[in-house]
């Protein structure tokens, strides 16, 4: 099913449980209504892993969600990225700018406001699982987890921002060629980054994640993107499976007429590679 976010962005996505594990963990969401892509991808098996991930992606659509709603007369944040948050809801809705007094930051050394609310977003959502994780007496570092990648494009930003914790990615697929936007959030991505000294560590093994720890710090940045770019968002079922140069090749082929054609492509592949884990793909052509 194609969607359309404002006249900017066209987007389809697939998920499918691949062709070794029983119940998919994974879960994704397209809310046009929001501009807001997320994939997610769970640990922890039956009544965890799923949990996690569904968690992930809902508390995020709820946080922005709320973001976008007008603004009357809200009691004053606490916090500075709440102050930042405040700041922008009341430029964007045509609300008076908070007064800057010495203690607070001026215009251009406060944080963007759409960047906070995207931190504050994925703060809450990680929340939402770590309390599930200590309402089931989970010791801190243990329990459900879920893996997080998102592009969120409000109508109000010229450029989408990208926030991810854990190894689902986000490329941009741009004049030909692949590009990996996010780095993983593993073990093996930092022995790659350390000059790939001694023994390789597995390549699953996670510094963070959604839901294990209550604390969590995510990579969030705008993206540049041009018209004819395409993005795709995805889990580790499909980059484990499929190497960069078949999801290239079918990004060359792929337009704003064919995305959903495409994301069963890719998902074929990861099953015809193994399928060992879930996969979920989200394919959008920027406009």
């Amino acid at each position: 099913m194609m969607h359309t976010i404002g006249k900017r962005l066209l987007v389809a996505g697939a998920t499918n449980v691949g062709c070794v594990r029983t119940l998919n963990e994974d879960s994704y969401l397209i809310d046009d209504t929001i501009g807001l892509l997320v994939v997610a991808d769970g640990m922890g098996g039956h009544d965890a892993g799923e949990v996690a991930s569904k968690l992930v992606v809902e508390s995020i659509r709820e946080t922005l969600r709320g973001f976008m709603r007008p603004v009357r007369e809200p009691p004053r944040p606490a916090t500075p990225i709440a102050r930042a948050a405040e700041w922008g809801k009341n430029l964007f809705h045509g609300g008076a700018k908070p007064a800057v007094n010495n203690d607070e930051p001026t215009v251009d050394e406060a944080p963007s406001p759409i960047l906070s609310v995207v931190q504050s977003a994925v703060n809450r959502a990680n929340a939402a699982v770590n309390n599930a994780n200590v309402e089931k007496g989970y010791p801190e570092g243990m329990g459900m987890g879920s893996t997080l990648v998102g592009l969120w494009l409000p109508e109000y930003s010229e450029k989408p921002v990208v926030f991810h914790v854990g190894d689902s990615r986000l490329y941009l697929f741009t004049n030909g060629r692949l590009t990996q936007v996010t780095q993983d959030h593993s073990m093996y991505q930092q022995w790659i980054n350390f000059g790939k000294r001694g023994e390789p560590p597995a390549q699953n093994i996670l510094l963070q994640a959604m839901g294990p720890s209550n604390f969590v710090t995510p990579d969030i940045a705008f993206q540049d993107v041009a018209a004819g770019d395409l993005v795709l968002l995805c889990t580790d079922g499909l980059t484990g499976m499929v190497p960069v140069n078949k999801l290239s090749g079918v990004l060359a082929e792929t337009n704003r007429n064919n995305l959903d054609d495409s994301c069963q492509r890719l998902i074929e592949l990861a099953r015809k590679g193994g399928g060992k884990d879930n996969i979920t793909a989200i394919l959008g052509c920027f406009l």
